[in-house]
Protein backbone atom coordinates (compact mmCIF):
# COMPACT_ATOMS: atom_id res chain seq x y z
CA UNK A 1 0.00 0.00 0.00
CA UNK A 2 3.04 2.20 1.33
CA UNK A 3 4.56 1.35 -2.28
CA UNK A 4 1.71 2.32 -3.83
CA UNK A 5 1.06 6.01 -2.29
CA UNK A 6 4.83 6.62 -3.13
CA UNK A 7 4.36 5.81 -7.51
CA UNK A 8 0.98 7.87 -7.31
CA UNK A 9 2.46 10.94 -5.63
CA UNK A 10 5.55 10.70 -8.11
CA UNK A 11 3.41 10.71 -11.18
CA UNK A 12 1.42 13.60 -9.96
CA UNK A 13 4.46 15.53 -9.34
CA UNK A 14 5.26 14.23 -13.09
CA UNK A 15 2.50 14.88 -14.70
CA UNK A 16 1.69 18.77 -13.06
CA UNK A 17 1.64 21.32 -15.53
CA UNK A 18 4.66 23.62 -14.91
CA UNK A 19 4.23 27.70 -13.57
CA UNK A 20 6.21 29.41 -17.01
CA UNK A 21 9.05 31.48 -15.71
CA UNK A 22 9.68 35.15 -16.65
CA UNK A 23 12.54 33.68 -18.62
CA UNK A 24 10.02 31.99 -21.48
CA UNK A 25 8.14 34.69 -21.61
CA UNK A 26 10.80 37.21 -22.71
CA UNK A 27 12.10 34.49 -24.84
CA UNK A 28 8.52 34.56 -26.53
CA UNK A 29 8.15 38.18 -26.81
CA UNK A 30 11.64 38.76 -28.36
CA UNK A 31 10.78 35.98 -30.92
CA UNK A 32 7.99 37.72 -31.62
CA UNK A 33 9.91 41.21 -32.47
CA UNK A 34 12.32 39.43 -34.00
CA UNK A 35 9.65 37.39 -36.62
CA UNK A 36 7.75 40.91 -36.93
CA UNK A 37 11.15 42.86 -38.08
CA UNK A 38 12.25 39.74 -40.48
CA UNK A 39 8.51 40.45 -41.80
CA UNK A 40 8.95 43.96 -42.62
CA UNK A 41 12.70 43.42 -43.96
CA UNK A 42 11.07 40.18 -46.02
CA UNK A 43 8.32 42.93 -47.17
CA UNK A 44 10.40 45.07 -48.27
CA UNK A 45 12.89 43.30 -50.16
CA UNK A 46 9.95 41.48 -52.11
CA UNK A 47 8.93 44.70 -53.34
CA UNK A 48 12.94 45.51 -54.19
CA UNK A 49 12.75 42.29 -56.02
CA UNK A 50 9.40 43.04 -57.42
CA UNK A 51 10.36 46.54 -58.86
CA UNK A 52 13.59 45.01 -60.37
CA UNK A 53 11.84 42.26 -62.47
CA UNK A 54 9.02 45.16 -63.59
CA UNK A 55 12.39 46.92 -64.80
CA UNK A 56 13.68 43.88 -66.61
CA UNK A 57 10.51 43.32 -68.13
CA UNK A 58 10.38 46.90 -69.55
CA UNK A 59 13.59 46.38 -70.88
CA UNK A 60 13.54 43.40 -72.35
CA UNK A 61 10.41 44.07 -73.91
CA UNK A 62 12.36 47.27 -75.51
CA UNK A 63 14.69 44.58 -76.57
CA UNK A 64 12.22 42.11 -78.23
CA UNK A 65 10.68 44.64 -79.98
CA UNK A 66 13.68 46.41 -81.54
CA UNK A 67 14.67 43.11 -82.94
CA UNK A 68 14.47 41.59 -86.58
CA UNK A 69 12.54 38.53 -87.02
CA UNK A 70 14.00 35.42 -85.99
CA UNK A 71 16.55 33.42 -88.40
CA UNK A 72 13.78 30.77 -88.42
CA UNK A 73 11.28 32.70 -90.23
CA UNK A 74 14.18 33.45 -92.83
CA UNK A 75 14.47 31.82 -96.03
CA UNK A 76 17.11 29.56 -97.28
CA UNK A 77 18.94 32.30 -98.47
CA UNK A 78 19.40 34.23 -95.88
CA UNK A 79 20.49 31.89 -93.59
CA UNK A 80 23.35 30.96 -95.28
CA UNK A 81 24.09 34.43 -95.65
CA UNK A 82 23.79 35.12 -92.30
CA UNK A 83 26.54 32.11 -91.34
CA UNK A 84 28.80 33.16 -93.47
CA UNK A 85 29.21 36.51 -92.23
CA UNK A 86 32.13 37.09 -89.89
CA UNK A 87 31.01 37.04 -86.22
CA UNK A 88 32.31 40.61 -84.96
CA UNK A 89 30.26 41.68 -88.08
CA UNK A 90 26.48 40.13 -86.26
CA UNK A 91 27.61 42.31 -83.11
CA UNK A 92 28.29 45.38 -84.83
CA UNK A 93 24.71 44.87 -86.59
CA UNK A 94 23.07 44.16 -83.26
CA UNK A 95 20.88 46.56 -82.19
CA UNK A 96 21.58 45.55 -78.32
CA UNK A 97 23.74 47.81 -76.88
CA UNK A 98 25.13 47.67 -73.49
CA UNK A 99 25.96 51.27 -73.10
CA UNK A 100 22.09 51.53 -74.03
CA UNK A 101 21.09 49.20 -71.19
CA UNK A 102 23.30 50.91 -68.62
CA UNK A 103 21.77 54.48 -69.66
CA UNK A 104 18.31 52.61 -69.45
CA UNK A 105 18.84 51.11 -66.32
CA UNK A 106 20.66 54.16 -64.37
CA UNK A 107 18.53 57.35 -66.30
CA UNK A 108 15.36 55.17 -65.14
CA UNK A 109 12.67 57.25 -63.78
CA UNK A 110 11.76 57.41 -59.98
CA UNK A 111 9.32 54.63 -58.90
CA UNK A 112 8.36 55.01 -55.78
CA UNK A 113 5.40 56.55 -52.66
CA UNK A 114 6.42 58.58 -50.09
CA UNK A 115 2.81 57.96 -48.45
CA UNK A 116 4.06 55.57 -45.90
CA UNK A 117 7.29 56.93 -45.51
CA UNK A 118 9.06 58.54 -42.90
CA UNK A 119 10.43 62.40 -43.25
CA UNK A 120 14.46 60.83 -42.92
CA UNK A 121 13.43 58.99 -45.93
CA UNK A 122 12.00 61.20 -47.76
CA UNK A 123 15.20 64.21 -47.16
CA UNK A 124 17.44 61.20 -48.00
CA UNK A 125 15.77 60.71 -51.29
CA UNK A 126 15.15 64.57 -52.13
CA UNK A 127 18.63 65.55 -50.99
CA UNK A 128 19.91 62.60 -53.44
CA UNK A 129 17.94 63.79 -56.04
CA UNK A 130 19.32 67.28 -55.57
CA UNK A 131 22.80 66.54 -55.43
CA UNK A 132 22.35 64.50 -58.61
CA UNK A 133 20.52 67.27 -60.25
CA UNK A 134 18.07 64.99 -61.35
CA UNK A 135 15.16 67.58 -62.31
CA UNK A 136 12.83 64.83 -63.06
CA UNK A 137 13.03 63.12 -59.64
CA UNK A 138 12.80 66.51 -57.58
CA UNK A 139 9.57 67.06 -59.66
CA UNK A 140 8.24 63.61 -58.84
CA UNK A 141 9.04 63.94 -55.37
CA UNK A 142 7.53 67.15 -54.90
CA UNK A 143 4.29 66.10 -56.69
CA UNK A 144 3.73 63.79 -54.26
CA UNK A 145 4.53 65.69 -51.39
CA UNK A 146 2.11 68.17 -52.07
CA UNK A 147 -0.05 65.53 -52.96
CA UNK A 148 0.21 63.59 -49.47
CA UNK A 149 1.42 66.47 -47.88
CA UNK A 150 4.68 65.10 -46.11
CA UNK A 151 6.72 68.13 -45.68
CA UNK A 152 10.25 67.39 -45.42
CA UNK A 153 12.66 68.84 -42.79
CA UNK A 154 13.47 72.50 -42.78
CA UNK A 155 17.34 71.89 -44.03
CA UNK A 156 15.92 69.76 -46.89
CA UNK A 157 13.15 72.36 -47.53
CA UNK A 158 15.37 74.98 -47.53
CA UNK A 159 17.53 73.68 -49.80
CA UNK A 160 14.89 72.97 -52.54
CA UNK A 161 13.31 76.24 -52.26
CA UNK A 162 16.50 77.77 -53.29
CA UNK A 163 16.50 74.75 -55.89
CA UNK A 164 13.43 76.43 -57.29
CA UNK A 165 14.14 79.29 -56.98
CA UNK A 166 17.14 79.20 -59.09
CA UNK A 167 14.71 77.63 -61.75
CA UNK A 168 12.49 80.26 -61.61
CA UNK A 169 9.82 77.93 -60.34
CA UNK A 170 7.52 80.69 -58.85
CA UNK A 171 4.38 78.22 -58.49
CA UNK A 172 5.83 75.64 -56.58
CA UNK A 173 7.36 77.78 -54.67
CA UNK A 174 4.24 79.22 -53.73
CA UNK A 175 2.60 75.86 -53.48
CA UNK A 176 4.71 74.62 -50.90
CA UNK A 177 5.09 77.87 -49.02
CA UNK A 178 0.95 77.19 -48.92
CA UNK A 179 1.63 73.91 -47.24
CA UNK A 180 3.86 75.11 -44.71
CA UNK A 181 1.41 77.42 -43.27
CA UNK A 182 -0.96 74.80 -43.63
CA UNK A 183 0.85 72.28 -41.54
CA UNK A 184 2.39 74.70 -39.31
CA UNK A 185 0.36 77.46 -38.66
CA UNK A 186 2.60 78.78 -35.62
CA UNK A 187 5.14 79.86 -38.57
CA UNK A 188 2.89 82.62 -40.24
CA UNK A 189 3.87 85.16 -37.64
CA UNK A 190 7.09 85.86 -39.19
CA UNK A 191 8.15 86.76 -42.85
CA UNK A 192 10.86 84.07 -42.87
CA UNK A 193 7.97 81.32 -41.28
CA UNK A 194 5.99 82.20 -44.69
CA UNK A 195 9.07 81.53 -46.81
CA UNK A 196 8.80 85.23 -48.27
CA UNK A 197 12.33 85.72 -48.95
CA UNK A 198 12.34 82.19 -51.04
CA UNK A 199 9.74 83.87 -52.90
CA UNK A 200 11.61 87.40 -53.16
CA UNK A 201 14.67 85.66 -54.34
CA UNK A 202 12.46 83.59 -57.32
CA UNK A 203 11.24 87.41 -58.46
CA UNK A 204 15.10 88.06 -58.41
CA UNK A 205 15.74 85.02 -60.78
CA UNK A 206 12.70 86.32 -62.77
CA UNK A 207 14.14 89.67 -63.76
CA UNK A 208 11.45 91.48 -61.36
CA UNK A 209 14.46 93.42 -59.59
CA UNK A 210 12.60 96.41 -58.16
CA UNK A 211 9.67 94.18 -57.28
CA UNK A 212 12.20 91.43 -55.07
CA UNK A 213 13.74 94.60 -53.30
CA UNK A 214 11.20 95.88 -52.07
CA UNK A 215 10.23 92.70 -50.77
CA UNK A 216 13.62 92.30 -49.34
CA UNK A 217 13.40 95.75 -47.82
CA UNK A 218 9.73 94.30 -46.09
CA UNK A 219 11.30 91.18 -44.91
CA UNK A 220 14.33 93.16 -43.31
CA UNK A 221 12.25 94.65 -41.27
CA UNK A 222 9.95 91.85 -40.19
CA UNK A 223 12.95 89.95 -39.30
CA UNK A 224 15.09 89.60 -35.52
CA UNK A 225 18.61 90.28 -35.85
CA UNK A 226 19.35 86.31 -35.73
CA UNK A 227 16.69 86.06 -38.90
CA UNK A 228 19.00 88.05 -40.58
CA UNK A 229 21.70 85.94 -41.14
CA UNK A 230 19.60 83.59 -44.00
CA UNK A 231 18.23 86.83 -45.40
CA UNK A 232 22.13 88.13 -45.83
CA UNK A 233 23.22 85.02 -47.37
CA UNK A 234 20.88 85.50 -50.03
CA UNK A 235 21.63 89.44 -50.49
CA UNK A 236 25.35 88.10 -50.97
CA UNK A 237 24.23 85.81 -53.65
CA UNK A 238 22.08 89.02 -55.52
CA UNK A 239 25.20 91.71 -54.50
CA UNK A 240 27.77 89.31 -56.46
CA UNK A 241 25.41 88.94 -59.25
CA UNK A 242 25.20 92.50 -59.74
CA UNK A 243 28.76 93.91 -59.56
CA UNK A 244 30.34 93.63 -62.83
CA UNK A 245 27.87 92.07 -64.63
CA UNK A 246 24.04 94.16 -64.53
CA UNK A 247 23.47 97.50 -65.19
CA UNK A 248 24.13 100.63 -62.72
CA UNK A 249 20.51 101.30 -62.17
CA UNK A 250 20.69 97.76 -60.72
CA UNK A 251 23.60 98.64 -58.68
CA UNK A 252 21.99 101.60 -57.35
CA UNK A 253 18.86 100.12 -56.53
CA UNK A 254 20.40 97.23 -54.51
CA UNK A 255 22.61 99.90 -52.53
CA UNK A 256 19.42 101.83 -51.99
CA UNK A 257 18.20 98.68 -50.20
CA UNK A 258 21.86 98.36 -48.34
CA UNK A 259 21.63 101.71 -47.04
CA UNK A 260 18.01 101.40 -45.99
CA UNK A 261 19.32 98.85 -43.83
CA UNK A 262 22.28 100.65 -42.46
CA UNK A 263 20.31 103.94 -41.86
CA UNK A 264 16.66 102.21 -40.68
CA UNK A 265 17.91 98.86 -39.31
CA UNK A 266 21.83 99.32 -37.99
CA UNK A 267 22.63 96.42 -39.95
CA UNK A 268 25.86 97.57 -41.68
CA UNK A 269 26.79 93.89 -43.24
CA UNK A 270 25.13 94.47 -46.73
CA UNK A 271 26.41 97.75 -47.44
CA UNK A 272 29.88 96.40 -46.01
CA UNK A 273 29.87 94.10 -48.61
CA UNK A 274 28.33 95.91 -51.45
CA UNK A 275 31.22 98.37 -50.70
CA UNK A 276 33.87 95.41 -50.66
CA UNK A 277 32.95 94.21 -53.98
CA UNK A 278 32.95 97.59 -55.24
CA UNK A 279 35.90 99.11 -54.15
CA UNK A 280 37.38 95.76 -55.47
CA UNK A 281 35.26 95.65 -58.95
CA UNK A 282 37.56 96.84 -62.45
CA UNK A 283 34.18 98.58 -63.45
CA UNK A 284 34.93 102.47 -63.26
CA UNK A 285 31.28 102.91 -61.90
CA UNK A 286 31.27 100.62 -59.49
CA UNK A 287 34.68 102.01 -57.70
CA UNK A 288 32.96 105.33 -57.81
CA UNK A 289 30.05 104.22 -56.20
CA UNK A 290 31.96 102.32 -53.47
CA UNK A 291 34.18 106.07 -52.74
CA UNK A 292 30.22 107.72 -53.13
CA UNK A 293 29.55 105.54 -50.07
CA UNK A 294 32.51 105.39 -47.72
CA UNK A 295 32.12 109.32 -48.27
CA UNK A 296 28.30 109.67 -47.70
CA UNK A 297 28.57 106.92 -44.08
CA UNK A 298 30.53 107.27 -41.03
CA UNK A 299 29.35 104.04 -40.11
CA UNK A 300 30.37 102.25 -43.23
CA UNK A 301 33.92 104.04 -42.37
CA UNK A 302 33.96 102.84 -38.86
CA UNK A 303 32.98 99.32 -40.28
CA UNK A 304 35.73 99.21 -42.75
CA UNK A 305 38.51 100.77 -40.59
CA UNK A 306 37.55 97.88 -38.28
CA UNK A 307 38.99 95.04 -40.46
CA UNK A 308 41.66 97.10 -42.35
CA UNK A 309 43.79 94.32 -41.14
CA UNK A 310 41.87 91.60 -42.87
CA UNK A 311 41.04 94.04 -46.35
CA UNK A 312 44.77 94.91 -46.60
CA UNK A 313 46.21 91.39 -46.22
CA UNK A 314 43.44 89.76 -48.64
CA UNK A 315 44.91 93.06 -51.03
CA UNK A 316 48.70 91.72 -51.20
CA UNK A 317 48.29 88.17 -51.01
CA UNK A 318 46.89 88.74 -54.93
CA UNK A 319 49.94 91.17 -54.75
CA UNK A 320 47.20 93.95 -55.86
CA UNK A 321 49.07 96.79 -54.74
CA UNK A 322 47.50 99.33 -56.25
CA UNK A 323 44.32 98.64 -54.47
CA UNK A 324 46.10 99.40 -51.52
CA UNK A 325 47.16 102.73 -52.42
CA UNK A 326 43.66 103.73 -53.20
CA UNK A 327 42.60 102.65 -50.02
CA UNK A 328 44.90 104.81 -48.10
CA UNK A 329 43.88 107.79 -49.94
CA UNK A 330 40.01 107.03 -49.04
CA UNK A 331 42.20 107.09 -45.40
CA UNK A 332 43.71 110.21 -45.88
CA UNK A 333 40.49 111.77 -47.49
CA UNK A 334 38.94 111.43 -44.08
CA UNK A 335 42.06 112.39 -42.02
CA UNK A 336 42.07 108.42 -40.46
CA UNK A 337 45.71 108.31 -40.06
CA UNK A 338 45.89 105.47 -37.60
CA UNK A 339 44.46 103.70 -40.81
CA UNK A 340 46.79 105.04 -43.03
CA UNK A 341 49.72 104.08 -40.37
CA UNK A 342 48.57 100.56 -40.27
CA UNK A 343 48.49 100.18 -44.31
CA UNK A 344 51.61 101.87 -44.52
CA UNK A 345 53.68 99.41 -42.22
CA UNK A 346 52.16 96.30 -43.96
CA UNK A 347 53.12 97.74 -47.33
CA UNK A 348 56.48 98.24 -46.36
CA UNK A 349 57.02 94.64 -45.03
CA UNK A 350 55.39 93.41 -48.00
CA UNK A 351 58.10 95.29 -50.36
CA UNK A 352 61.13 94.84 -47.22
CA UNK A 353 60.68 90.48 -47.96
CA UNK A 354 60.86 91.29 -51.56
CA UNK A 355 63.61 93.22 -51.44
CA UNK A 356 62.30 96.12 -53.45
CA UNK A 357 64.53 98.95 -52.00
CA UNK A 358 62.89 100.98 -54.37
CA UNK A 359 59.50 100.51 -53.10
CA UNK A 360 60.73 100.84 -49.47
CA UNK A 361 62.32 104.30 -50.07
CA UNK A 362 58.75 105.93 -51.17
CA UNK A 363 56.97 104.16 -48.79
CA UNK A 364 59.23 105.74 -45.52
CA UNK A 365 59.35 109.33 -47.92
CA UNK A 366 55.51 109.32 -48.07
CA UNK A 367 55.66 108.56 -44.38
CA UNK A 368 57.47 111.85 -43.66
CA UNK A 369 55.86 113.62 -46.01
CA UNK A 370 52.29 112.53 -44.47
CA UNK A 371 53.70 113.20 -40.73
CA UNK A 372 53.30 109.59 -39.76
CA UNK A 373 55.95 108.18 -37.61
CA UNK A 374 56.68 104.35 -38.94
CA UNK A 375 58.14 101.79 -36.15
CA UNK A 376 61.97 101.93 -35.61
CA UNK A 377 62.01 98.79 -37.24
CA UNK A 378 61.19 99.97 -40.82
CA UNK A 379 64.09 102.06 -40.47
CA UNK A 380 66.28 99.03 -39.74
CA UNK A 381 65.23 97.14 -42.40
CA UNK A 382 65.14 100.05 -45.13
CA UNK A 383 69.15 100.06 -43.98
CA UNK A 384 69.54 96.70 -43.93
CA UNK A 385 68.42 96.72 -47.84
CA UNK A 386 70.49 100.13 -48.25
CA UNK A 387 73.74 98.11 -46.89
CA UNK A 388 72.71 94.21 -48.85
CA UNK A 389 72.32 96.64 -51.75
CA UNK A 390 76.18 98.09 -51.57
CA UNK A 391 77.49 94.68 -50.74
CA UNK A 392 75.52 92.98 -53.26
CA UNK A 393 77.80 95.60 -56.25
CA UNK A 394 81.30 94.65 -54.20
CA UNK A 395 81.66 91.01 -55.49
CA UNK A 396 80.88 92.39 -59.34
CA UNK A 397 83.37 95.07 -59.06
CA UNK A 398 86.36 92.75 -57.71
CA UNK A 399 85.20 89.98 -59.95
CA UNK A 400 85.91 92.80 -62.30
CA UNK A 401 88.83 93.84 -61.33
CA UNK A 402 90.22 90.08 -60.53
CA UNK A 403 89.71 89.95 -64.54
CA UNK A 404 91.87 92.95 -65.35
CA UNK A 405 94.86 91.58 -63.32
CA UNK A 406 97.83 90.12 -65.20
CA UNK A 407 99.66 87.31 -63.45
CA UNK A 408 103.04 87.84 -62.16
CA UNK A 409 106.55 86.55 -63.76
CA UNK A 410 109.13 84.99 -61.88
CA UNK A 411 112.64 83.86 -62.95
CA UNK A 412 113.58 80.41 -61.12
CA UNK A 413 117.47 80.19 -60.82
CA UNK A 414 118.99 76.62 -60.49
Amino acid sequence: MAVLLTASRQAIIIFRPAVPSVWLLSWLVSYQRKSTNIGAVDSFISDLMENKKLKWKVLNSRHRNGKAKPSAQLGQADVAATNVRHPTETLLRSSFRLSELYNELTNNPLVVNISQMEVSQVDHLLETALKEENAEDVSRLLAQILEYKKLPSMPVLNATLKHLSHQKQMETVEQLATLVTLLHPEQNSSALGRLEHFKALCQWKLGNTLKSLEAFRTIMVDCSEEQRVAVDHILLEMIDETIGRKSEAVLLAVINLCEFCLTELRHDFPICYVWEKSFLSAWHSDQEAAKTLFDRHAALRLAVSSRTKNLCYKLLYDSNVEKVYQLIELFLKHEMKAECKSLLIRLFEYQYWRKNLRACSEIMQNAIDLNITLPEMCNRHLLELLLGHGSSTLPKESSKQSKDLKPNKYQLKF
